[in-house]
């Protein structure tokens, strides 16, 4: 980039040559102002005051005016950090932009990214993720950069690393939310780009496929100890028993009969009432509930607990800032149906066989009918109570024994 030495100031003009840290440190003052251009890297100038105080700035033009930026003083900032420094004004500036500009600019992606959080995010429901997947995902990776110097290549970098340490929806949802907030950054006039224009989600796995790994089954357990009844006991009941959200919502004590849970047929899902054998754990978390009568999870007594949406969503927030303090992997995003999933693959992992498991989880189709539905029906009794203990003895292991 052809430079222009503006005529600004009164100075001593001196021969081109690299500045070294020792030679900075030997040049004396003189009754003027000095400025001593850098032959390591055109712009760059050390600036030495009549007082003995030196520093170092970097000189160029910006929409056909002359601007000076300061970086630093000597020997605080060192020869080789200030051409650092210069360096990244320069490339600032080659993109457009003026590097003089304070640092909480409103076109850096920092202050940026604040402000969409304040006017944008915070009017819906995703304000703790978004800044979850800020402080681990985008700071880490633009911080410090104008939104006009984020290439589409560095958002497929960027989600190339998460893709590649295990994370393929955590990188679709870092896609959306970048997308989201690029785009919001254009109606501002912040950028002339979309740098996620084109990028494709890296994963084609869809939340039908989302199982709970066992670590993130630890973490789910802690999180509705702190969620406490009756939704936590709610979605610890919904992991445990395997059976559909609504079924364990609106369950009663009258429909307990013994060691079974007997969904009946106005409430189960194909029509056909349903016995589901309580094991242990599933036991012991009625047994916490200190009632006897009535909907086993409600707040009123009266009536079964609603608002599960936002229940789930509190819940997953205290799983994200239980992973955030432990240090664990990130939590991505489930759904509560994801429970009935896990529930079923960790039935599958206890070597149950997928016809017992459709059982268990009343999914039949309806063909089984007089004698021979009666046979089928308590054929598979012994292996649908098999089933769900050996799969709450691994719950069991997975969070403590003392937690359940």
């Amino acid at each position: 980039m052809p430079y222009v030495l503006p005529q600004c100031y009164p100075r001593i003009l001196w021969l081109v040559k690299i500045l070294t840290q020792i030679g900075i440190d030997r040049l004396k003052p003189s009754n003027q102002r000095q400025e001593i251009p850098d032959a390591g890297l055109r712009g760059l100038y050390l600036v030495v005051q009549p007082t003995g105080v030196k520093s170092f700035a970097v000189r160029y033009r910006h929409n056909g005016r002359p601007r000076k930026l300061t970086l630093g003083r000597f020997p605080q900032l060192s020869i080789q950090d200030a051409r650092s420094r210069a360096r990244e004004a320069l490339e600032r500036l080659s993109y457009g932009d003026d590097p003089g500009r304070q640092k909480d600019s409103p076109e850096r992606f920092e202050a940026a990214f604040s402000i969409f959080m304040q006017r944008h995010v915070s009017q819906t429901k995703g304000t703790y993720e978004t800044g979850r997947i800020y402080k681990h995902d985008l700071l880490p990776k633009f911080k410090g950069k104008y939104l006009s110097q984020v290439t589409r290549r560095d958002v497929i970098a960027l989600l190339d690393d998460i893709v590649d340490r295990g994370s393929p929806i955590m990188a679709n949802r870092v896609l959306a939310v970048l997308r989201k907030f690029f785009s919001w950054s254009l109606t501002r006039d912040l950028t002339k780009t979309n740098p996620c224009e084109g990028v494709k989600p890296p994963s084609r796995q869809t939340s039908r496929d989302r199982i709970l790994s066992d670590p993130e089954i630890k973490v789910f357990w802690q999180a509705c100890n702190e969620l406490k009844y009756p939704y936590g006991t709610y979605f610890k009941f919904l992991l445990l028993s395997a059976q559909r959200r609504t079924e364990v919502s609106e369950m009663t004590f009258e429909e307990l009969d013994g060691d079974e849970w007997v969904i009946p047929a106005h409430r189960a899902k194909n029509g056909q009432r349903h016995r589901v054998p309580i094991s242990i754990e599933m036991r012991a978390l009625l047994q916490s509930t200190g009632r006897h009568s009535g909907y086993i999870f409600t707040v009123s007594g009266n009536h079964p607990i609603n608002n599960l949406g936002r229940a789930a969503s509190r819940l997953r927030n205290k799983m994200y800032a239980i992973a955030e303090v432990s240090g664990s992997s990130l939590i991505e995003e489930w759904k509560p149906h994801d429970l009935r999933r896990t529930a079923a693959s960790g039935m599958a992992k206890c070597g149950i066989f997928q016809e017992v498991i459709e059982r268990v989880q009343n999914r039949l189709s309806g063909k089984f009918s007089g004698v021979a539905g009666i046979y089928n029906r308590y054929e598979y009794e012994k292996e649908k109570r098999e089933a769900l203990s050996r799969y709450g003895q691994m719950i069991s292991e997975i969070v403590g024994h003392d937690n359940v």
